[in-house]
């Protein structure tokens, strides 16, 4: 945890500490000053989450419907250091007119060995100069990678003796709260441009 982290929190406490004083010392009905005080925690919390955003920490959350990949990094499982693996990538919104939103941010995505090779490729793609966009589904799909994750690492498991801990590579928590989504990659689509209209 930072220290603007910190000095928000202490800020936010000490506000809610002068809200509660001023509750107490009022002649508001009760079930108003319980408002305002369950108001007030939550306002804690969310300020917490928004706050992460900020210090540019890759974001869990699901992914655009569309997208430009920027940039991608693929950190491989490794049971020596008991890590699941994560998928990072930097990309920009595409709107419905296949224009970037200008606001790029990144993102951490669950490691599949699937999800992986299709972000090689696409980094290639990009390297070579070729732009790449890339689309976001729901869990049916995921689900599709997942099983054909687990039949490579069946295929390629170690020898007796030498076996994970049941359940295979641990699991990061944080990723248990966000529904895991299906990515494909493909050149970038030419913008729309608007019809133009006759006098």
């Amino acid at each position: 945890m930072t220290l603007s982290i910190v000095a928000l929190s202490v800020a936010y406490a000490t506000l809610g500490v002068l809200l509660l004083v001023i509750a107490l010392r009022t002649t508001l009905a009760w079930w108003l000053k319980a408002g305002l005080v369950v108001i007030t925690c939550a306002f804690f919390v969310v300020a917490f989450d928004q706050t992460r955003d900020l210090l540019g920490w890759p974001a869990t959350r699901a992914m655009p419907a569309r997208f430009q990949l920027l940039w991608a990094r693929v950190v491989e499982p490794s049971r020596a250091y008991n890590e699941p693996g994560a998928i990072y990538m930097w990309a920009e919104e595409l709107d419905e007119n296949n224009v970037p939103s200008g606001l790029p941010r990144a993102y951490k995505v669950r490691y599949t060995r699937p999800l992986a090779d299709k972000v090689d490729k696409a980094r290639g793609e990009i390297v070579m100069g070729n732009a790449q966009e890339g689309s976001a589904s729901e869990i049916e799909a995921f689900e599709q990678d997942m099983n054909a994750d687990a039949q490579a690492k069946t295929e390629t498991a170690p020898p007796a003796g030498d076996a994970p801990r049941e359940g295979g590579q641990p699991v990061d928590p944080e990723f248990l709260v966000n529904a895991p989504q299906h990515l494909e990659f493909a050149p970038l689509s030419a913008p729309l441009l608007p019809v133009k209209t006759g006098r």
